[in-house]
């Protein structure tokens, strides 16, 4: 092979590994789906919340800590085989329900506006140690439709979703693969208003989270 057919045969090839490294290293990029890691999928969150009637617009309000707490088994044997990850999206599938008691009868459907929910979620190992909050949100516009029993069912699934970077991840993925149970609690926050007309004023509201399926993309 002449020496020209070797300096192209290199340049190929750093070529590539430039074209490679310019996206990012995604064509190298690796990942892994965990399902249910925070072992979330199938419960509900249930709370009194708050109304708070100004002029045209009624104010909700939910703010519950430790509104769920449960112990977890290990999501993989001991070990850790997600060492070196980049970084973790954990989404969590969800819907809202909310009960409405009042002597007046609501409408067929109604819009919740500027709907903020937060779900954070904490694991720990014992006592010995916990991971960094996990925060799952959800921000945007629900429609509700009454249902057969009176109740306001959203009409949308909700997709909450949480961005670890690697050293949070890291530390939650340390305690889910620590070789024994853990202990996980959620706390959740829920702000969003609506038409005042669509509340009465002597309405009483509880809010239901009914939380679906759950899974974390891992990436390396």
């Amino acid at each position: 092979m002449s020496r020209w057919q070797v300096c192209i045969g290199f340049c190929a090839v750093a070529g590539i590994f430039l074209i490679l490294a310019g996206c990012g290293g995604g064509l190298l990029s690796t990942s892994k789906t965990m399902s249910n890691p925070l072992g979330l999928q199938g419960r509900s969150l249930n709370a009194n919340a708050q109304v708070i009637l100004d002029g045209l617009t009624a104010r909700f309000s939910v703010q519950r800590q430790g509104i769920l707490q449960f112990t977890l088994d290990d999501i993989e044997s001991p070990g850790n085989p997600y060492e070196g990850m980049s970084r973790m999206e954990i989404t969590q599938q969800a819907r809202l329900l909310l009960s409405i008691n009042s002597s007046s009868v609501p409408p067929a459907t109604f819009i919740l506006r500027n709907v903020d929910l937060r779900i954070v979620v904490r694991a720990s190992e014992g006592t010995s140690r916990a991971s960094p909050p996990v925060e799952l949100r959800y921000t945007g516009l629900l429609t509700l439709d009454r249902q057969p029993d009176g109740s306001y069912l959203a009409r949308e699934a909700l997709s909450l979703r949480s961005d670890l970077d690697r050293f949070d991840g890291s530390a939650l993925i340390a305690i889910l693969t620590a070789g024994s149970d853990n202990t996980v609690t959620a706390d959740v926050f829920l702000t969003a208003e609506t038409s005042s007309p669509n509340i009465p004023s002597d309405s009483t509201v509880s809010f239901t989270l009914q939380l679906g399926n759950s899974s974390a993309l891992v990436r390396w």
